[in-house]
C-alpha cells in the first residue's frame, strides 16, 4: 500500500511566514560595532632590500636543483625572511602581490632572473597558499 501526504493550501501559507519571521532578524544593528576598515602595512625598505638580497644569492641554488624543487625551496626562504619582520608577514598575509610590487620597485632584475629560476609567471603565484 502506498501513502501519499497531502498538503493542502495551509502548508504553503505556513512555509511563506516561517520563511518571512526566520528572515525578519537579518540585516539592521547587529549590536557590534564596526572599527575602521584595516589597512595594508608597510614593509620597510630595508626588509625589502634584505628579501632582494636573500632572491639573489639563492638563485644558484634554485638553478641547480631546478623548478619543481626550487619553488619548494624558495617557500621555505620566504617563510624565513617574513618571520623575521612581523610586518612583512602581515604584508604578505594581506596581500601577497605585495612582494611582487616592492621587488619590481626595488630590484627588478634580481626579480626577473628569480622568475625565470622558479618558472613562474610572478612571485605572487610562486608563493601559493603563503
Amino acid at each position: 500500500m502506498r501513502w501519499t501526504v497531502r498538503r493542502g493550501p495551509t502548508t504553503g501559507v505556513l512555509l511563506a511566514v516561517a520563511a518571512a519571521s526566520g528572515l525578519s532578524g537579518c540585516g539592521g544593528d547587529s549590536g557590534y560595532e564596526q572599527g575602521p576598515a584595516p589597512t595594508e602595512p608597510t614593509i620597510s625598505q630595508a626588509t625589502v632590500d634584505e628579501l632582494c638580497g636573500i632572491l639573489d644569492t639563492q638563485q644558484g641554488t634554485w638553478h641547480a636543483i631546478g623548478p619543481p624543487v626550487a619553488r619548494v625551496a624558495f617557500l621555505g626562504a620566504m617563510r624565513l625572511w617574513a618571520v623575521r619582520d612581523l610586518t612583512a608577514n602581515a604584508a604578505i598575509s594581506y596581500d601577497n602581490g605585495i612582494v611582487d610590487t616592492v621587488t619590481i620597485r626595488s630590484c627588478p632584475e634580481v626579480r626577473t632572473d628569480t622568475l625565470a629560476v622558479l618558472d613562474v609567471p610572478d612571485i605572487r603565484t610562486a608563493l601559493g597558499g603563503f
